[in-house]
Protein backbone atom coordinates (compact mmCIF):
# COMPACT_ATOMS: atom_id res chain seq x y z
CA UNK A 1 0.00 0.00 0.00
CA UNK A 2 2.55 2.24 0.52
CA UNK A 3 3.91 1.98 -2.97
CA UNK A 4 0.47 2.52 -4.38
CA UNK A 5 0.39 6.11 -2.14
CA UNK A 6 3.78 6.90 -3.51
CA UNK A 7 2.39 6.06 -6.78
CA UNK A 8 -0.92 7.82 -6.37
CA UNK A 9 0.99 10.87 -5.52
CA UNK A 10 2.79 11.32 -8.84
CA UNK A 11 -0.43 12.57 -9.74
CA UNK A 12 -0.62 15.42 -8.08
CA UNK A 13 2.38 17.26 -9.68
CA UNK A 14 0.12 18.51 -13.09
CA UNK A 15 0.73 22.36 -13.43
CA UNK A 16 -2.02 24.76 -13.55
CA UNK A 17 -2.28 27.98 -15.95
CA UNK A 18 -0.34 30.45 -13.82
CA UNK A 19 1.91 32.62 -16.68
CA UNK A 20 2.17 34.68 -19.40
CA UNK A 21 3.02 34.04 -23.34
CA UNK A 22 2.50 34.29 -27.66
CA UNK A 23 3.77 34.48 -30.57
CA UNK A 24 2.71 35.33 -34.08
CA UNK A 25 -0.13 33.62 -35.49
CA UNK A 26 0.14 30.26 -38.08
CA UNK A 27 -2.95 29.85 -37.91
CA UNK A 28 -4.72 28.83 -40.83
CA UNK A 29 -7.29 32.52 -41.97
CA UNK A 30 -10.63 31.95 -41.65
CA UNK A 31 -12.80 30.42 -43.67
CA UNK A 32 -16.47 29.54 -44.21
CA UNK A 33 -18.45 26.74 -41.94
CA UNK A 34 -19.59 23.30 -43.45
CA UNK A 35 -18.67 20.00 -42.64
CA UNK A 36 -15.57 18.31 -40.85
CA UNK A 37 -12.54 18.76 -43.27
CA UNK A 38 -9.65 16.38 -44.31
CA UNK A 39 -6.44 17.10 -42.97
CA UNK A 40 -3.21 15.50 -43.39
CA UNK A 41 -1.21 13.50 -41.13
CA UNK A 42 1.13 16.25 -40.50
CA UNK A 43 -1.74 18.59 -39.70
CA UNK A 44 -3.39 16.28 -37.66
CA UNK A 45 -0.59 15.42 -35.37
CA UNK A 46 -0.42 17.28 -31.93
CA UNK A 47 -4.40 17.30 -31.95
CA UNK A 48 -7.14 15.65 -29.80
CA UNK A 49 -9.29 14.98 -31.27
CA UNK A 50 -7.56 15.01 -34.51
CA UNK A 51 -8.44 17.23 -37.18
CA UNK A 52 -10.85 15.96 -38.92
CA UNK A 53 -11.80 13.27 -36.31
CA UNK A 54 -14.93 11.57 -37.64
CA UNK A 55 -15.73 9.87 -34.10
CA UNK A 56 -14.52 12.18 -31.45
CA UNK A 57 -16.16 12.29 -28.28
CA UNK A 58 -19.24 13.97 -26.80
CA UNK A 59 -16.91 14.25 -23.65
CA UNK A 60 -13.26 14.61 -25.50
CA UNK A 61 -10.86 17.07 -23.43
CA UNK A 62 -9.29 18.91 -26.09
CA UNK A 63 -5.39 18.32 -26.10
CA UNK A 64 -2.41 19.98 -27.93
CA UNK A 65 0.96 18.32 -27.79
CA UNK A 66 3.99 20.75 -28.42
CA UNK A 67 7.59 20.02 -28.79
CA UNK A 68 8.38 21.67 -25.58
CA UNK A 69 6.39 23.01 -22.81
CA UNK A 70 4.32 25.92 -23.73
CA UNK A 71 4.17 29.16 -22.68
CA UNK A 72 0.45 29.50 -21.11
CA UNK A 73 -1.22 33.09 -20.86
CA UNK A 74 -3.30 35.40 -18.23
CA UNK A 75 -6.12 36.02 -20.98
CA UNK A 76 -7.53 35.21 -24.09
CA UNK A 77 -10.73 32.44 -24.88
CA UNK A 78 -10.90 28.54 -26.34
CA UNK A 79 -14.40 28.77 -28.37
CA UNK A 80 -15.83 26.12 -29.77
CA UNK A 81 -18.36 26.50 -32.62
CA UNK A 82 -21.51 24.13 -34.18
CA UNK A 83 -20.30 24.03 -37.69
CA UNK A 84 -23.98 23.63 -39.59
CA UNK A 85 -24.81 27.14 -38.14
CA UNK A 86 -21.48 28.58 -36.27
CA UNK A 87 -23.37 28.88 -33.43
CA UNK A 88 -21.19 29.37 -30.49
CA UNK A 89 -21.84 26.10 -28.08
CA UNK A 90 -18.88 26.82 -25.78
CA UNK A 91 -16.36 29.69 -24.12
CA UNK A 92 -13.44 28.78 -21.64
CA UNK A 93 -12.10 32.18 -20.80
CA UNK A 94 -8.47 32.11 -18.64
CA UNK A 95 -8.73 35.46 -17.47
CA UNK A 96 -9.54 36.49 -13.68
CA UNK A 97 -13.15 37.45 -15.04
CA UNK A 98 -15.33 34.88 -13.95
CA UNK A 99 -14.00 35.23 -10.06
CA UNK A 100 -13.52 38.70 -10.10
CA UNK A 101 -17.51 39.16 -11.44
CA UNK A 102 -18.29 37.14 -7.80
CA UNK A 103 -17.01 39.76 -5.44
CA UNK A 104 -14.81 38.14 -3.50
CA UNK A 105 -11.46 39.28 -1.48
CA UNK A 106 -9.41 35.73 -0.85
CA UNK A 107 -6.22 35.75 -2.42
CA UNK A 108 -5.27 32.33 -1.74
CA UNK A 109 -6.78 30.43 -4.46
CA UNK A 110 -6.29 31.69 -8.62
CA UNK A 111 -8.49 34.19 -10.35
CA UNK A 112 -7.45 33.43 -13.48
CA UNK A 113 -8.13 30.31 -15.76
CA UNK A 114 -11.67 29.71 -13.31
CA UNK A 115 -14.42 28.57 -14.75
CA UNK A 116 -18.09 27.75 -13.27
CA UNK A 117 -18.89 23.79 -13.85
CA UNK A 118 -22.80 22.76 -14.10
CA UNK A 119 -22.29 18.92 -13.88
CA UNK A 120 -25.26 17.24 -15.44
CA UNK A 121 -26.66 19.71 -17.56
CA UNK A 122 -27.03 17.86 -20.25
CA UNK A 123 -29.47 15.32 -18.36
CA UNK A 124 -33.49 16.80 -19.32
CA UNK A 125 -34.53 14.83 -16.03
CA UNK A 126 -32.21 16.97 -13.50
CA UNK A 127 -33.91 19.90 -12.04
CA UNK A 128 -30.83 20.27 -9.94
CA UNK A 129 -27.44 20.47 -10.83
CA UNK A 130 -23.96 20.65 -9.31
CA UNK A 131 -22.10 24.18 -9.52
CA UNK A 132 -18.54 24.23 -9.05
CA UNK A 133 -15.14 26.18 -9.97
CA UNK A 134 -12.59 24.35 -11.64
CA UNK A 135 -9.77 24.96 -14.02
CA UNK A 136 -9.93 24.67 -17.50
CA UNK A 137 -6.49 24.64 -19.01
CA UNK A 138 -4.31 22.36 -17.51
CA UNK A 139 -0.01 21.77 -18.28
CA UNK A 140 1.85 18.69 -17.79
CA UNK A 141 4.83 18.44 -19.84
CA UNK A 142 4.50 19.51 -23.28
CA UNK A 143 0.50 18.65 -23.63
CA UNK A 144 -1.90 21.36 -22.50
CA UNK A 145 -5.57 19.68 -22.10
CA UNK A 146 -8.69 21.87 -22.36
CA UNK A 147 -11.93 20.62 -20.36
CA UNK A 148 -14.86 22.23 -21.99
CA UNK A 149 -17.92 22.67 -19.79
CA UNK A 150 -20.00 19.28 -19.06
CA UNK A 151 -22.28 18.23 -21.47
CA UNK A 152 -22.03 21.11 -24.28
CA UNK A 153 -21.00 18.26 -27.11
CA UNK A 154 -23.59 16.53 -28.92
CA UNK A 155 -23.62 12.95 -30.96
CA UNK A 156 -22.89 13.21 -34.47
CA UNK A 157 -22.45 16.98 -35.08
CA UNK A 158 -19.28 18.84 -36.32
CA UNK A 159 -17.64 21.07 -34.24
CA UNK A 160 -14.75 23.59 -34.75
CA UNK A 161 -11.96 25.28 -31.96
CA UNK A 162 -11.05 28.53 -32.14
CA UNK A 163 -7.94 29.95 -29.43
CA UNK A 164 -7.42 33.72 -29.06
CA UNK A 165 -3.71 34.69 -28.98
CA UNK A 166 -2.02 34.82 -25.59
CA UNK A 167 -3.87 31.39 -23.84
CA UNK A 168 -1.43 29.07 -25.42
CA UNK A 169 1.75 29.75 -27.44
CA UNK A 170 4.78 27.32 -28.37
CA UNK A 171 5.70 24.61 -31.46
CA UNK A 172 3.34 22.03 -32.46
CA UNK A 173 4.91 20.05 -35.14
CA UNK A 174 7.77 21.92 -35.83
CA UNK A 175 5.77 25.52 -36.35
CA UNK A 176 4.85 27.85 -33.92
CA UNK A 177 1.60 28.63 -32.43
CA UNK A 178 -0.44 31.09 -30.50
CA UNK A 179 -3.73 30.81 -31.98
CA UNK A 180 -6.33 28.83 -33.70
CA UNK A 181 -8.81 30.57 -35.88
CA UNK A 182 -11.52 29.68 -38.93
CA UNK A 183 -13.75 26.85 -39.27
CA UNK A 184 -11.41 24.77 -40.56
CA UNK A 185 -8.36 25.28 -38.32
CA UNK A 186 -9.56 22.49 -35.33
CA UNK A 187 -12.33 21.11 -36.41
CA UNK A 188 -13.85 17.66 -35.70
CA UNK A 189 -17.24 14.86 -35.52
CA UNK A 190 -18.37 13.45 -32.82
CA UNK A 191 -19.42 9.71 -32.85
CA UNK A 192 -22.92 8.23 -32.19
CA UNK A 193 -25.00 7.31 -28.76
CA UNK A 194 -24.05 4.39 -27.23
CA UNK A 195 -26.13 1.45 -28.17
CA UNK A 196 -27.06 0.14 -24.92
CA UNK A 197 -28.72 2.34 -22.39
CA UNK A 198 -27.86 1.24 -18.98
CA UNK A 199 -24.34 -0.56 -19.80
CA UNK A 200 -21.57 1.92 -20.67
CA UNK A 201 -17.50 1.92 -21.03
CA UNK A 202 -14.90 4.50 -19.94
CA UNK A 203 -11.39 4.72 -21.21
CA UNK A 204 -9.18 8.04 -21.34
CA UNK A 205 -7.27 6.49 -23.93
CA UNK A 206 -8.77 3.70 -25.66
CA UNK A 207 -11.86 2.37 -27.50
CA UNK A 208 -15.18 2.36 -25.02
CA UNK A 209 -18.56 4.56 -24.63
CA UNK A 210 -16.81 7.74 -23.14
CA UNK A 211 -13.42 9.43 -22.13
CA UNK A 212 -14.87 10.52 -18.66
CA UNK A 213 -16.66 8.88 -15.35
CA UNK A 214 -18.83 11.84 -15.55
CA UNK A 215 -19.83 11.43 -18.94
CA UNK A 216 -20.87 8.05 -18.40
CA UNK A 217 -22.98 8.96 -15.19
CA UNK A 218 -24.48 11.33 -17.43
CA UNK A 219 -25.89 8.68 -19.90
CA UNK A 220 -26.73 6.46 -17.10
CA UNK A 221 -28.65 9.62 -15.17
CA UNK A 222 -30.22 10.53 -18.65
CA UNK A 223 -31.29 6.83 -19.63
CA UNK A 224 -32.12 5.07 -15.98
CA UNK A 225 -33.36 7.87 -13.51
CA UNK A 226 -35.78 7.47 -10.78
CA UNK A 227 -39.11 6.65 -11.43
CA UNK A 228 -39.21 9.16 -14.79
CA UNK A 229 -37.03 7.19 -17.14
CA UNK A 230 -37.50 4.10 -19.03
CA UNK A 231 -34.82 2.04 -17.72
CA UNK A 232 -35.14 3.05 -13.65
CA UNK A 233 -35.93 -0.30 -12.47
CA UNK A 234 -32.67 -2.08 -14.65
CA UNK A 235 -29.32 -2.89 -13.09
CA UNK A 236 -26.83 -0.11 -14.44
CA UNK A 237 -22.94 -0.66 -15.10
CA UNK A 238 -20.36 1.64 -15.92
CA UNK A 239 -16.78 -0.08 -15.80
CA UNK A 240 -14.04 2.18 -16.00
CA UNK A 241 -10.48 1.13 -18.23
CA UNK A 242 -7.16 1.50 -16.53
CA UNK A 243 -6.13 4.95 -16.41
CA UNK A 244 -5.98 8.55 -15.27
CA UNK A 245 -9.32 10.66 -14.97
CA UNK A 246 -8.87 14.12 -13.52
CA UNK A 247 -12.88 14.99 -12.80
CA UNK A 248 -15.49 16.04 -10.09
CA UNK A 249 -18.54 14.08 -10.81
CA UNK A 250 -21.86 14.36 -10.01
CA UNK A 251 -24.68 11.83 -9.43
CA UNK A 252 -28.22 12.08 -8.79
CA UNK A 253 -31.91 10.09 -8.72
CA UNK A 254 -30.34 7.03 -9.70
CA UNK A 255 -30.86 3.39 -8.26
CA UNK A 256 -28.94 0.47 -9.33
CA UNK A 257 -25.99 1.45 -10.29
CA UNK A 258 -22.72 -0.59 -9.92
CA UNK A 259 -19.31 1.44 -10.92
CA UNK A 260 -16.30 -0.83 -11.31
CA UNK A 261 -13.12 -0.23 -12.24
CA UNK A 262 -10.66 -2.40 -14.23
CA UNK A 263 -8.41 -2.65 -11.24
CA UNK A 264 -8.03 -1.27 -8.54
CA UNK A 265 -4.70 1.48 -8.48
CA UNK A 266 -4.88 1.20 -12.62
CA UNK A 267 -8.53 3.57 -12.03
CA UNK A 268 -7.70 6.56 -10.51
CA UNK A 269 -10.18 9.23 -10.23
CA UNK A 270 -9.11 12.54 -8.47
CA UNK A 271 -9.48 16.05 -8.20
CA UNK A 272 -8.10 18.89 -6.25
CA UNK A 273 -10.86 20.32 -4.46
CA UNK A 274 -11.17 21.24 -1.48
CA UNK A 275 -13.06 23.99 1.34
CA UNK A 276 -10.98 27.25 0.15
CA UNK A 277 -11.73 26.79 -3.47
CA UNK A 278 -15.31 25.36 -3.43
CA UNK A 279 -16.56 26.22 -0.03
CA UNK A 280 -19.03 23.82 1.76
CA UNK A 281 -19.96 20.23 1.86
CA UNK A 282 -21.86 21.12 -1.30
CA UNK A 283 -24.92 19.40 -2.52
CA UNK A 284 -27.03 20.45 -5.68
CA UNK A 285 -29.07 23.67 -6.78
CA UNK A 286 -31.11 25.01 -9.30
CA UNK A 287 -28.68 27.38 -10.04
CA UNK A 288 -25.40 28.89 -9.53
CA UNK A 289 -25.12 30.49 -5.28
CA UNK A 290 -23.87 34.10 -4.72
CA UNK A 291 -23.57 33.39 -1.50
CA UNK A 292 -19.67 34.48 -0.16
CA UNK A 293 -18.55 32.62 2.76
CA UNK A 294 -15.65 33.49 5.31
CA UNK A 295 -11.97 31.30 4.13
CA UNK A 296 -9.39 32.33 6.60
CA UNK A 297 -10.30 35.20 7.08
CA UNK A 298 -11.29 37.15 3.32
CA UNK A 299 -14.73 36.00 1.24
CA UNK A 300 -15.04 33.03 -1.20
CA UNK A 301 -18.02 32.83 -3.61
CA UNK A 302 -19.76 29.48 -2.75
CA UNK A 303 -21.64 27.86 -5.66
CA UNK A 304 -23.29 25.47 -3.86
CA UNK A 305 -21.61 21.90 -5.07
CA UNK A 306 -18.79 21.79 -2.73
CA UNK A 307 -15.35 20.45 -1.79
CA UNK A 308 -15.88 16.33 -2.56
CA UNK A 309 -14.77 14.85 -6.18
CA UNK A 310 -17.94 12.55 -5.96
CA UNK A 311 -21.04 13.89 -4.76
CA UNK A 312 -23.92 11.39 -4.98
CA UNK A 313 -27.81 12.11 -4.05
CA UNK A 314 -30.90 10.52 -4.46
CA UNK A 315 -29.35 7.08 -4.76
CA UNK A 316 -29.86 3.42 -3.76
CA UNK A 317 -28.18 0.19 -4.07
CA UNK A 318 -24.91 2.34 -5.29
CA UNK A 319 -21.76 -0.03 -6.11
CA UNK A 320 -17.82 1.42 -6.26
CA UNK A 321 -15.89 -1.47 -6.60
CA UNK A 322 -12.29 -2.13 -7.31
CA UNK A 323 -10.94 1.36 -8.11
CA UNK A 324 -8.93 4.54 -6.33
CA UNK A 325 -11.15 7.76 -5.89
CA UNK A 326 -8.96 10.50 -4.52
CA UNK A 327 -8.56 13.78 -3.29
CA UNK A 328 -5.61 15.18 -4.33
CA UNK A 329 -5.49 18.09 -2.27
CA UNK A 330 -2.31 18.89 -0.31
CA UNK A 331 -2.48 20.49 3.33
CA UNK A 332 -1.23 24.18 3.41
CA UNK A 333 -1.98 26.26 6.98
CA UNK A 334 -3.04 29.10 4.58
CA UNK A 335 -6.56 27.03 3.61
CA UNK A 336 -9.31 25.74 4.52
CA UNK A 337 -8.34 21.90 4.25
CA UNK A 338 -11.21 19.80 4.14
CA UNK A 339 -11.50 17.52 0.96
CA UNK A 340 -13.82 15.00 0.72
CA UNK A 341 -12.98 12.07 -1.61
CA UNK A 342 -17.06 11.20 -1.76
CA UNK A 343 -20.09 12.58 0.02
CA UNK A 344 -23.05 10.30 -0.15
CA UNK A 345 -25.61 13.02 0.53
CA UNK A 346 -28.63 10.38 0.40
CA UNK A 347 -30.53 9.53 3.49
CA UNK A 348 -34.19 7.50 3.67
CA UNK A 349 -35.20 5.26 5.76
CA UNK A 350 -35.96 2.59 3.20
CA UNK A 351 -33.48 3.31 0.29
CA UNK A 352 -30.37 5.32 0.38
CA UNK A 353 -27.62 1.90 0.25
CA UNK A 354 -24.33 2.03 -0.55
CA UNK A 355 -21.46 -0.84 -1.36
CA UNK A 356 -17.52 -0.05 -1.72
CA UNK A 357 -15.99 -3.19 -2.01
CA UNK A 358 -12.08 -3.38 -2.83
CA UNK A 359 -11.82 0.22 -3.04
CA UNK A 360 -8.89 2.97 -2.45
CA UNK A 361 -10.33 6.34 -0.47
CA UNK A 362 -7.23 8.86 0.04
CA UNK A 363 -7.58 12.48 0.81
CA UNK A 364 -6.45 13.72 4.68
CA UNK A 365 -9.14 15.65 5.98
CA UNK A 366 -12.63 14.34 6.03
CA UNK A 367 -11.95 11.84 3.18
CA UNK A 368 -15.28 10.06 3.68
CA UNK A 369 -18.58 11.66 4.30
CA UNK A 370 -22.23 9.35 4.58
CA UNK A 371 -25.35 9.43 5.38
CA UNK A 372 -27.79 6.56 4.64
CA UNK A 373 -26.44 2.71 5.09
CA UNK A 374 -23.26 2.14 4.06
CA UNK A 375 -20.81 -1.02 4.20
CA UNK A 376 -17.25 -0.46 2.68
CA UNK A 377 -15.61 -4.29 2.69
CA UNK A 378 -12.00 -5.30 2.25
CA UNK A 379 -11.64 -1.51 1.34
CA UNK A 380 -8.48 1.22 2.18
CA UNK A 381 -9.35 4.82 3.57
CA UNK A 382 -6.87 6.85 4.67
CA UNK A 383 -6.70 10.79 5.88
CA UNK A 384 -5.63 12.37 8.95
CA UNK A 385 -8.26 14.79 10.74
CA UNK A 386 -12.07 13.50 10.99
CA UNK A 387 -12.04 11.14 7.97
CA UNK A 388 -14.67 9.55 8.39
CA UNK A 389 -17.76 11.62 9.56
CA UNK A 390 -21.48 12.44 8.56
CA UNK A 391 -25.16 11.19 9.49
CA UNK A 392 -25.55 7.60 8.76
CA UNK A 393 -27.98 5.43 9.95
CA UNK A 394 -25.31 2.89 9.67
CA UNK A 395 -21.89 2.90 8.20
CA UNK A 396 -19.86 -0.19 8.61
CA UNK A 397 -16.07 -0.58 7.47
CA UNK A 398 -15.47 -4.10 7.91
CA UNK A 399 -12.74 -6.15 7.04
CA UNK A 400 -11.14 -2.86 5.72
CA UNK A 401 -7.64 -0.60 6.46
CA UNK A 402 -8.05 3.13 7.97
CA UNK A 403 -5.06 4.51 7.61
CA UNK A 404 -3.89 8.06 8.92
CA UNK A 405 -1.44 9.81 7.14
CA UNK A 406 1.19 12.35 8.60
CA UNK A 407 -0.55 15.88 8.58
CA UNK A 408 1.63 18.56 7.77
CA UNK A 409 -0.39 21.43 9.06
CA UNK A 410 -0.26 19.45 12.29
CA UNK A 411 3.19 19.01 12.55
CA UNK A 412 4.04 22.86 11.88
CA UNK A 413 2.04 23.60 14.75
CA UNK A 414 5.06 22.69 17.15
CA UNK A 415 4.02 19.68 19.64
CA UNK A 416 2.59 17.06 17.11
CA UNK A 417 -1.07 17.76 17.45
CA UNK A 418 -2.65 14.66 16.27
CA UNK A 419 -5.42 12.98 14.36
CA UNK A 420 -8.63 12.25 14.45
CA UNK A 421 -10.83 8.92 12.89
CA UNK A 422 -14.31 9.98 13.48
CA UNK A 423 -16.67 12.64 13.96
CA UNK A 424 -20.35 10.84 13.71
CA UNK A 425 -24.09 12.58 13.88
CA UNK A 426 -25.59 9.11 13.32
CA UNK A 427 -29.01 9.15 13.75
CA UNK A 428 -30.99 8.72 17.23
CA UNK A 429 -31.93 4.72 17.57
CA UNK A 430 -29.25 3.57 14.90
CA UNK A 431 -26.17 1.70 14.97
CA UNK A 432 -24.10 4.92 13.44
CA UNK A 433 -20.51 4.10 12.58
CA UNK A 434 -18.77 0.49 13.03
CA UNK A 435 -15.84 -0.65 13.06
CA UNK A 436 -15.69 -4.70 12.11
CA UNK A 437 -12.68 -6.90 11.69
CA UNK A 438 -10.42 -4.34 10.36
CA UNK A 439 -6.57 -2.51 10.81
CA UNK A 440 -6.20 0.88 12.13
CA UNK A 441 -2.70 1.66 10.69
CA UNK A 442 -0.58 4.87 9.81
CA UNK A 443 2.31 6.24 8.09
CA UNK A 444 5.81 5.75 9.52
CA UNK A 445 6.19 9.41 10.44
CA UNK A 446 2.51 9.86 12.60
CA UNK A 447 3.98 9.57 15.99
CA UNK A 448 3.23 6.47 18.26
CA UNK A 449 -0.21 7.49 20.55
CA UNK A 450 -0.71 10.94 18.61
CA UNK A 451 -4.12 9.79 17.06
CA UNK A 452 -7.93 9.15 18.56
CA UNK A 453 -10.55 7.38 17.79
CA UNK A 454 -12.96 10.15 17.47
CA UNK A 455 -13.44 13.04 18.77
CA UNK A 456 -17.58 15.05 19.31
CA UNK A 457 -18.81 17.68 17.07
CA UNK A 458 -19.55 18.71 20.48
CA UNK A 459 -23.23 20.34 18.60
CA UNK A 460 -25.63 21.67 20.85
CA UNK A 461 -29.39 21.09 20.58
CA UNK A 462 -29.75 23.78 18.36
CA UNK A 463 -27.85 22.34 15.79
CA UNK A 464 -29.58 18.88 15.43
CA UNK A 465 -27.37 16.80 17.17
CA UNK A 466 -26.76 14.88 20.26
CA UNK A 467 -24.02 15.46 22.95
CA UNK A 468 -23.47 15.24 26.88
CA UNK A 469 -24.77 19.25 26.95
CA UNK A 470 -28.06 17.95 27.03
CA UNK A 471 -30.02 19.05 30.39
CA UNK A 472 -30.55 15.14 30.74
CA UNK A 473 -27.33 14.60 30.66
CA UNK A 474 -27.50 11.88 27.97
CA UNK A 475 -25.83 12.01 24.17
CA UNK A 476 -29.47 10.72 23.21
CA UNK A 477 -32.28 12.21 22.11
CA UNK A 478 -35.35 10.85 20.11
CA UNK A 479 -35.72 13.94 17.59
CA UNK A 480 -31.96 14.30 17.43
CA UNK A 481 -28.60 12.67 16.30
CA UNK A 482 -26.15 10.79 18.08
CA UNK A 483 -22.54 10.43 18.46
CA UNK A 484 -22.34 6.55 18.13
CA UNK A 485 -19.19 4.49 16.98
CA UNK A 486 -18.31 1.61 17.67
CA UNK A 487 -15.10 -0.34 16.98
CA UNK A 488 -15.86 -4.42 17.75
CA UNK A 489 -12.53 -6.76 16.68
CA UNK A 490 -10.20 -4.59 15.16
CA UNK A 491 -5.82 -4.17 15.20
CA UNK A 492 -5.21 -1.16 16.20
CA UNK A 493 -1.85 0.34 15.54
CA UNK A 494 0.55 2.23 17.98
CA UNK A 495 -0.77 5.47 16.67
CA UNK A 496 -3.82 5.63 18.75
CA UNK A 497 -3.75 7.41 22.24
CA UNK A 498 -4.29 5.45 25.62
CA UNK A 499 -7.33 7.51 26.12
CA UNK A 500 -8.76 6.26 22.48
CA UNK A 501 -11.42 8.94 22.87
CA UNK A 502 -10.17 12.68 22.84
CA UNK A 503 -12.26 14.46 25.19
CA UNK A 504 -11.36 17.91 24.79
CA UNK A 505 -12.81 20.84 24.81
CA UNK A 506 -15.82 19.89 24.35
CA UNK A 507 -18.30 17.92 26.28
CA UNK A 508 -18.87 13.80 25.11
CA UNK A 509 -20.45 11.05 24.80
CA UNK A 510 -18.18 8.79 27.23
CA UNK A 511 -20.70 7.33 29.72
CA UNK A 512 -21.56 5.17 27.28
CA UNK A 513 -24.30 2.24 26.62
CA UNK A 514 -24.07 -1.07 24.78
CA UNK A 515 -26.15 0.54 22.09
CA UNK A 516 -25.22 4.08 22.08
CA UNK A 517 -21.81 6.03 22.80
CA UNK A 518 -18.19 5.23 21.97
CA UNK A 519 -17.67 1.66 22.53
CA UNK A 520 -14.88 -0.61 21.66
CA UNK A 521 -14.48 -4.00 22.10
CA UNK A 522 -12.03 -7.28 21.03
CA UNK A 523 -9.25 -4.99 19.95
CA UNK A 524 -5.63 -6.30 19.29
CA UNK A 525 -2.12 -5.50 18.63
CA UNK A 526 -0.45 -5.37 15.27
CA UNK A 527 1.48 -9.44 16.64
CA UNK A 528 -2.50 -10.12 17.43
CA UNK A 529 -1.95 -10.12 21.27
CA UNK A 530 -5.09 -8.61 23.36
CA UNK A 531 -5.12 -4.81 23.20
CA UNK A 532 -4.96 -3.40 26.63
CA UNK A 533 -7.73 -0.66 26.65
CA UNK A 534 -7.96 0.06 30.39
CA UNK A 535 -7.13 3.45 29.71
CA UNK A 536 -9.62 4.15 27.60
CA UNK A 537 -11.91 7.35 28.53
CA UNK A 538 -15.00 5.76 27.64
CA UNK A 539 -17.19 3.35 30.31
CA UNK A 540 -18.09 1.29 27.23
CA UNK A 541 -14.63 0.62 25.70
CA UNK A 542 -14.12 -2.71 27.91
CA UNK A 543 -17.73 -3.98 27.13
CA UNK A 544 -17.33 -7.76 25.60
CA UNK A 545 -19.95 -7.61 22.91
CA UNK A 546 -21.83 -4.34 22.41
CA UNK A 547 -25.09 -4.97 21.68
CA UNK A 548 -26.51 -4.84 17.57
CA UNK A 549 -22.98 -4.19 16.11
CA UNK A 550 -21.30 -7.38 16.14
CA UNK A 551 -21.79 -8.29 12.54
CA UNK A 552 -23.49 -6.78 9.81
CA UNK A 553 -26.87 -8.38 9.40
CA UNK A 554 -27.52 -6.87 13.16
CA UNK A 555 -26.25 -3.83 12.07
CA UNK A 556 -28.26 -3.34 8.79
CA UNK A 557 -31.29 -5.11 10.45
CA UNK A 558 -33.27 -1.79 10.76
CA UNK A 559 -33.06 -1.00 7.09
CA UNK A 560 -36.28 -0.13 5.67
CA UNK A 561 -38.59 -0.09 9.01
CA UNK A 562 -37.05 -3.40 10.31
CA UNK A 563 -36.93 -5.44 7.08
CA UNK A 564 -33.23 -5.79 7.05
CA UNK A 565 -30.65 -5.96 4.52
CA UNK A 566 -27.55 -8.30 4.30
CA UNK A 567 -24.97 -6.30 1.92
CA UNK A 568 -22.82 -8.86 -0.06
CA UNK A 569 -19.96 -8.51 -2.33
Amino acid sequence: MKKLNQALAMLSCTAVLTACGGSDSTAPASAAAGSTPPASASTTAGYLPVKGDSAAYIDTRLQITFVTAPQPGIGGTIKVYKAADNSLVDTIDVSASIVTAGGETQTVTPYGNTEIDQIGKSVASLTQWRYVYYQPVTVAGNVATIKLHDGVLAYNTDYYVTMDPGVLAGKVNGAGLNAITGSKGWAFHTKNAPAAPTAVTVDDDGPADFRSVQGALNWIMANGCVATCTNAADAKTVTIKNGDYNEMLFLRNVNNLTITGESRAGVVVHYDNYESYNPSTGGSKTAVQTTLTNEQGATRRSLGGGRAVLLVEAADLLKLNNFTLKNTHVKQAIYNNQAETMYFNSATLNGSRLIATSMNFISAQDTIQTKGWAWFYQSYIAGDVDFIWGSPFAAVFEQSELHTVFDPTGAALGPYSGDYLFQARAAFGYPGFVVLNSKLTADANVPAGSTYLARSGGLTVANGYCNTLYTSGSFSNPNLGCDNIAFVGNQVGPHIATVGWYTQPLPDPTTATATTGWRESGSVTASGSVADISGRASSASTSADPTGVSNRTAIFGGWNSGAGWQPTP
